[in-house]
Parts: C-alpha cells; sequence; structure tokens
C-alpha cells in the first residue's frame, strides 16, 4: 500500500497521520514519539502483511515485461489507485472531505516529520492531490517521482510503458486483499489495546 491507503488506516484506526506515513521515510525509529511510533509500527505490519497475502504473490507472478523483484512497488500504487476507485466501498466519509481531513492532520505535525515528508506536507498544502492518485496521471507521476530519486529507478520504465494494462491486472487483487488488511489491521489495533489494558 502507498500514501492514501496509509492514511485511510490512520483514519480508521485514530492513530498518527504522519507516522502511518514513517515507514516509507528514513527515521530514528529510536527517537519517535509513542504517537508516531505507534503509526510507523502499524506500517510496518500492514506492509509485510500485504506483502505476503496471496492476492500480492499471484499479482507479482504475472508475466509481463517490468521485472517481478519491482513489481510490489507497482502494485502499492495501483492498490491506491483502486482504493480510490472503490472509496465508497470502504469509507462512508465523502472523499474530498477525507482528502482535507488527511491534509490537515498532516499539517499538524508538518514540524515532527522528517524532511522529505514535511516537503510533501508542504506539496499537499499548496495543492491537495490526494484523489489524484486514484487517476491514471496521478499513478504515472507517482511511479516517476520514485524513478527521480531511487537509484533503480529506471527499471520501473517497463510498467510505465504498460500502466493501463498493470493496472487493470491490480484490480482483482486489491478487492482480495484491502477486505483482509482491514480485517488485519482491526485485529491488530485489539491486540494493542489489550497490552496496554490487561486488566
Amino acid at each position: 500500500m502507498n500514501y492514501f491507503a496509509h492514511l485511510h488506516i490512520a483514519s480508521i484506526t485514530n492513530t498518527s497521520w504522519v507516522g502511518n506515513l514513517l515507514g516509507d521515510f528514513p527515521v530514528d525509529v529510536n527517537s519517535l514519539e509513542p504517537d508516531l511510533f505507534a503509526g510507523w509500527r502499524l506500517h510496518q505490519q500492514v506492509d509485510v502483511m500485504v506483502d505476503q497475502h496471496v492476492a500480492s504473490v499471484a499479482f507479482r507472478s504475472i508475466p509481463r515485461k517490468g521485472r517481478r523483484r519491482f513489481s510490489g512497488i507497482i502494485q502499492d500504487i495501483a492498490m491506491d489507485y483502486w482504493l480510490i476507485q472503490y472509496w465508497e466501498k470502504f469509507s462512508s466519509v465523502p472523499l474530498t472531505v477525507f482528502c482535507e481531513q488527511a491534509v490537515s492532520g498532516l499539517v499538524m505535525d508538518k514540524n515532527r516529520s522528517p524532511e522529505r515528508l514535511a516537503n510533501m506536507i508542504s506539496s499537499l498544502e499548496g495543492s491537495n492531490w490526494l484523489s489524484s492518485l486514484g487517476t491514471l496521471d496521478g499513478v504515472d507521476r507517482a511511479i516517476h517521482s520514485i524513478m527521480r530519486r531511487w537509484r533503480h529507478g529506471k527499471h520501473l520504465q517497463d510498467f510505465v510503458d504498460d500502466l493501463p494494462n498493470v493496472i487493470e491486472q491490480a484490480e482483482q487483487p486489491f478487492l482480495l486483499l484491502y477486505p483482509d488488511l482491514l480485517d488485519f489491521v482491526d485485529q491488530e489495533m485489539k491486540k494493542a489495546e489489550v497490552t496496554h489494558n490487561p486488566g
């Protein structure tokens, strides 16, 4: 899952908006304040669950020109795309309202964010582009953003060249995976409650 899904999970678990994005940014985990650490930890748990889910394994196994070892990156972005397409299935909050809430929540903790995340939050303040992650152009921009800053970025070009087809391939895996992910997150939050309130 990419930014949008992690923000959705932050909203339904009442955990830190910024904390739930920190898993995608370099941070000193030992220096995180408790609320940020809880969000960071949840992000890590989500990433592991998604990576191991049978639907993710199936998506990565689809024959295509792009290298299998990098297909998980594309899957994360495509999952955001499909979450936005199916938004009303997973949330009663209107998409525009959610995007506003997410940015407001991120801005509150911008001063506790690493520089690259703080810059992204500033970008969202200037123009809230979260909903664009549910468009082909938005997916393209997200992939190119990774390509520019990642030393192996050139290997994602094959996926970009076949982007409409790759996104279509991610629809059924998303529909299989996301309900399971929300159930997983719910169970993890209940475990955390028991740990903090053993009586």
